[in-house]
This record gives C-alpha cells, structure tokens and sequence, in this order.
C-alpha cells in the first residue's frame, strides 16, 4: 500500500503535464470556448487561492474558510479549473482525458490524505471532518475572514495563476493561427 500510496502523490504531477499537453494539442479552441473556459478556470483559480490562504500544511488543521465548507476544497478547486481547460479546448476528446486523469488521481489522493490527516491530528480531524462533504462544498453562509496572504505565499498558489493565463495564453495563440480569428 506504501508503495501504491508513493505511486500517487509522485507522478500525478507527471500525468497531469502529459495530459495537459496532450489536451493543448488537441484543442480546436473558439472565442467562446475560451471566454467560457476562462470563467470556469478563474472560479477554480480562485478557490485554490482562497483555500490555500487558510492552509499552513503539515502544522495545523484547516477548518476555516473554504475548510469549513469542504474537506478538500483545494482539489475541488482544481476540479472546476479543469473543467475549465477542457472547455477552452473544446474537444470531447479534452474532456475524456480530464476526466479519467481526474478520476483516477484525485479520489485516490483524497482517501491517502485523510488516512494522513487522521493519523496526524485525530481526534480533531475526526471531529472537524464529521458531517463535512468529502468533495463538493456544502452550502452554508461563507466566512471570508482568516485568510492568511502568507500561508498563501508559502503554498506558491500564484504559480496557479501563471498556469491559467499560460493556458489562455495558447488557446487564443492556436485558435488565433489554427482554427479562426478572435
């Protein structure tokens, strides 16, 4: 199980670069799919950013914010910026791919981190975590107090910002100079 666990948290990253650049190779891009593929990308960029802002990783447990919301909002935010990008790419194909990449990684990677959590932080996590959606944020009245510009810093989530417009970036350069002007 170590083994498989290992698996999982090192190469996600890798597949998630192939299937990205499989998807940007792909991608019959348009002005819609684009605008509406960005709006998508930037609700995910934000949620990353906002839960990576109440997140200091391996030292306390996250139970404000987006955390009061969802035991894992960081990958529901890449879930919606994925979407996103498949939208940009407006292939059925980029969808296909996100969704196995998705389904593959991520419930696995969800079920590694909770095994975590609990080991690290018990009884604590067991009480925070009861009646929290695992994935999708439950709808309650949302606190945007506490979020912490530093532990935002810490967590390099503006690297995902550089991501997003790098992917706008070549959508509207391929539909630009491949498929029709803008």
């Amino acid at each position: 199980m170590e083994k498989f666990k290992k698996y999982f948290e090192r190469y996600r990253a890798f597949f998630g670069i192939v299937s990205l650049l499989i998807v940007l190779f792909i991608a019959k891009p348009n002005a819609k799919s684009i605008v509406i593929g960005f709006v998508f990308m930037m609700i995910g960029t934000f949620f990353r950013a906002w839960a990576s802002g109440f997140i200091n990783k391996n030292s306390e447990l996250a139970t404000n914010g987006p955390y009061a919301l969802s035991r894992n909002p960081l990958y529901f935010g890449n879930f919606i910026l994925g979407i996103g990008i498949a939208i940009t790419a407006n292939n059925l194909y980029a969808y296909i791919i996100f969704t196995l990449y998705y389904f593959i990684f991520f419930p696995a990677l969800m079920i590694i981190e909770t095994k975590r959590m609990r080991k690290k932080f018990g009884d604590k996590y067991e009480k925070w975590s009861k009646g929290l959606n695992s994935f999708f944020p439950s709808i309650k009245k949302i606190d945007l107090s506490g979020f912490n510009i530093a532990y935002y810093m810490k967590n390099k989530e503006y690297k995902v910002i550089y991501f997003s417009f790098f992917i706008i970036i070549a959508m509207i350069f391929k539909a630009l100079f491949f498929y029709e002007s803008i």
